[in-house]
């Protein structure tokens, strides 16, 4: 059952809220949803809010925006738990503990859940039952064995609706990169066991290495050479399987380590994967409230494993949660995993040492959030917000000689950039105006057509004309900063260098301290490097397109195809004719008439 109550217009309201298990949505004025939570009490939970002394700034300042509750009754924690978890993957809201991950690591995954399974490369879970191994670091390691067993084991390259119903074997049979499974060269069992081996290999190495060696003692004894090379080309595939990063003494095979360490509004999540007692990746994550542990924890494994589709690891080792049953039951609906809080031996120090460096991550990031704490208030003050500032979005429009025009926005939050949350635009209008007034127009719809909320503050790369544009895209409620590069007076040289930054709101020049100066500096210099690396990306394409022209028995199809397979001429020029017939469309013939025309082109 689902309720509304304006508690914080008229506190006699909680009276109504039931003391039952549940999840509440706290709205705005103007009926956006700012946080989502649940508890064992609603009614007690909601009561700190309202009559709460000593509340942290970020509770603070959603307490200044909140006008109203709705509230909704569950029959249990884990109900309850899910239910939090899907109404912030959907609304994502300002003040809740969002998990943002710009930085997914690569995994081997095999396609069991098509007729003829293949290798690729996924970087979050795409289909249930599909089997995933890593992460492997860095991808370029990843790739060279994805090559390896593709060209030892010659397993299918095309999916299922490519593969099905052909009457002739694909190009990569020509070339004797597959087995044909799609013209029933091979049987689906038979196609499955080379696919089983490939898992042993990537599941067991250490015992497969051993019987490998062997055999390729044998067959080189038996001088069956043929043979032997097949099974060094096995061989190779788990050489690269091992890693430096070795843990001492440690035997986990599939698993995941995650500790929390916080200090003031602060707090860091660090995440550690091992792999057959090897650490084969680690990351950080850094959420700023005064969330309980339990909490920040049961959000994150949520967000983490469901949300984001993180491949679930056999045994996840972590600190004491109050909530382990059901956090377990939760992960269990996707897979059977084993939460374990170490008391003692190679867990236990596996748990300290991702301590360790959850603590050295947040001292250096503690730091840089002190400093952007002091900076949002100054910023508050010189926009008269009433709140403190969370969010700004960046905005610089590029071109040269007015082609060409793109545009980026960037978002910083406490503690740095938000990389999740840039955008480029491909612009039409030409003038200062016109172009940074359709590149704002867009954004603002794709916030509004999403679950993202608008900056507080919006900042623009340009002086009062591109402020009063984004004022326009905006209205005079939202906060709008220039930041623009001016000449010292009117003898000076832009071109020597004359200039110097000044700072604009919609009134005209305002007067900043330095150290809100150097920090608005930082911001644009972000947001003009991400638009023009977008336009240098542009200018490429042009060049490509251009000398892809001069080549004959290429059209706009497979000129296309080309540039999204090899990125740039010099690419194609290194590779070979078989990796170039690899293409949609082009033949080996064709392949080899390229070749020859692109090395013409020196």
């Amino acid at each position: 059952m689902r309720q509304k109550f304006e508690i914080f217009k008229n506190r006699e309201l909680l009276k109504e809220i039931p003391k039952q298990i549940g999840v509440y949505i706290i709205y705005s004025k103007d009926d956006e949803v700012l946080y989502v939570g649940k508890a064992k009490s609603l009614r007690d939970r909601l009561r700190s809010y309202v009559y709460g002394k000593e509340l942290d700034f970020f509770k603070q300042s959603l307490v200044r925006e909140a006008f109203g509750v709705e509230v909704i009754a569950v029959e249990n924690e884990l109900e309850a738990l899910l239910l939090e978890s899907n109404l912030i993957k959907q609304y994502r809201p300002p003040y809740n503990v969002v998990l943002r991950d710009d930085k997914s690591y690569p995994y081997l995954r095999i396609s069991y859940s098509e007729k003829f399974p293949r290798l690729s490369i996924a970087r979050r879970v795409k289909q249930k039952g599909d089997f995933y191994f890593g992460p492997i670091t860095p991808v370029d390691r990843l790739k060279n064995l994805l090559k390896l067993l593709k060209s030892t084991f010659k397993i299918a390259q095309k999916n299922d609706s490519q593969c099905q119903g052909s009457k002739s074997a694909c190009i990569y049979y020509q070339m004797g990169k597959c087995l044909a499974p799609c013209i029933g060269n091979v049987s689906r069992d038979e196609y499955l066991k080379v696919i089983d081996e490939i898992r042993s290999i990537l599941t067991n190495p250490k015992r497969i290495k051993k019987q490998l060696e062997r055999e390729l003692k044998e067959l080189s004894e038996k001088l069956e050479f043929e043979k032997a090379i097949k099974v060094r080309d096995r061989l190779k595939a788990i050489e690269l399987l091992e890693n430096s990063q070795s843990v001492s003494e440690v035997n986990e095979e599939f698993s995941d380590v995650i500790a929390v360490e916080s200090e003031e509004n602060l707090s860091c999540v660090y995440l550690m994967s091992v792999r057959f007692s090897n650490i084969v990746g680690s990351r950080s994550f850094f959420f700023y409230d005064t969330t309980s542990k339990d909490e920040l924890l049961e959000s994150f494994f949520i967000q983490y494993y469901l949300s984001m589709n993180q491949v679930i690891p056999d045994v996840i080792i972590t600190e004491p949660l109050s909530s382990m049953s059901t956090l377990k039951q939760a992960l269990s609906l996707t897979k059977s995993v084993q939460i374990v809080v170490p008391r003692r031996g190679k867990r236990k120090r596996l748990l300290e040492l991702a301590k360790k460096n959850a603590k050295l991550n947040l001292s250096l990031h503690l730091s840089r959030f002190q400093g952007d704490i002091e900076i949002f208030e100054k910023l508050r003050e010189l926009t008269s917000l009433n709140k403190l500032p969370i969010t700004i979005d960046v905005a610089d429009v590029s071109h040269i000689g007015f082609e060409s025009i793109v545009g980026g926005v960037v978002r910083y939050t406490l503690g740095g950039f938000d990389k999740s949350m840039y955008r480029r635009f491909n612009l039409e209008h030409k003038y200062e105006f016109d172009a940074m007034k359709e590149m704002l127009s867009r954004h603002k719809r794709l916030l509004l057509n999403s679950s993202n909320r608008v900056a507080d503050i919006v900042v623009v790369d340009g002086g009062l004309i591109q402020v009063k544009a984004a004022k326009e895209v905006f209205g005079q409620g939202q906060a709008v900063l220039g930041i623009s590069k001016e000449k010292t007076d009117k003898r000076a040289v832009r071109s020597k260098g004359d200039v110097e930054d000044k700072v604009y709101s919609e009134f005209g020049e305002i007067s900043v301290d330095r150290d809100v100066l150097q920090f608005l500096q930082r911001l644009r210099d972000e947001a003009h490097r991400f638009a023009i690396e977008f336009h240098r990306k542009k200018r490429k394409e042009y060049v490509l397109s251009s000398a892809l022209d001069r080549v004959e028995f290429i059209g706009p199809k497979r000129k296309k195809a080309l540039f999204e397979k090899f990125g740039s001429i010099d690419n194609i020029r290194k590779a070979s004719i078989e990796e170039i017939a690899s293409v949609k469309g082009i033949s080996l013939r064709i392949a080899s008439i390229i070749k020859e025309r692109i090395n013409e082109m020196d």
